[in-house]
């Protein structure tokens, strides 16, 4: 799969996610860097989405849950961790 095949990807993903609280934080965190992140920290988000439930990822976006540590890297590079 290509880069922005990916991008396409995960953008639809997070912006469509439920609720509209997730939506504006998912914008906030994760849309305004996605350009930002290389192939790797692409697949690591999509594995982030699959392995996790929105409560979980707005959990770990508030701080009152740890990320599995595969992920650490990726929270890094959007400011969570």
């Amino acid at each position: 799969m290509t880069i922005n095949s990916l991008k396409k990807i995960i953008k639809y993903r997070l912006s469509y996610s439920g609720t509209k609280e997730t939506d504006i934080l998912y914008n906030n965190y994760f849309l305004k860097k996605l350009d930002n992140l290389d192939g790797k920290d692409l697949s690591l988000l999509m594995d982030l989405l699959d392995i996790y439930s929105d409560i979980d990822i707005y959990l770990i976006l508030t701080n009152k849950k740890k990320p599995l540590k595969k992920f650490n890297k990726l929270f890094q590079k959007i400011n969570i961790i």
